[in-house]
């Protein structure tokens, strides 16, 4: 668990990439003050996800032992992450996530700018400024 006095908001990453990871820990670390937390696979993630609280969650569609769209309705249909937003990552088309079932809010298409990813977090999760 994190430490309690560690005001930053968590961010969660599934993907199981290692140098798209890395790259995500990377820039986000750079550019803005989060907590980072990477899963690189589906189970682990529905597994330890609804209890680490976080305040955002970026997901890859692609991914082993539980595919990204099965653990975004799993994670739409727990108490604690329901109302987490979801960034979801893919280089599927919209008409093929429809028919795999997934209407998302965030939807990011690979490739993307490292630009959008920061300013779409930015704009869900606005930092919180001291005094």
């Amino acid at each position: 668990m994190a430490d309690a006095s560690d005001k930053r908001k968590l961010i969660a990453i599934v993907e199981d990439d290692p140098r798209l990871a890395d790259m995500f820990h990377d820039m986000l670390g750079r550019f803005g003050s989060w907590r980072l937390h990477v899963f690189t696979d589906g189970q682990a993630a529905k597994d330890q996800l609804p209890d680490i609280c976080a305040h955002l969650i970026l997901l890859d569609v692609g991914l082993p032992n539980l595919d990204g769209v099965s653990l975004y309705k799993i994670l739409r249909g727990h108490s604690n992450t329901k109302n987490t937003p979801i960034i979801v990552i893919t280089g599927s088309y919209d008409w093929e996530l429809h028919r795999m079932g997934l209407q998302t809010g965030f939807l990011l298409r690979k490739p993307f700018s490292m630009k959008e990813l920061i300013d779409i977090i930015h704009a869900l999760l606005p930092e919180e400024k001291d005094g």
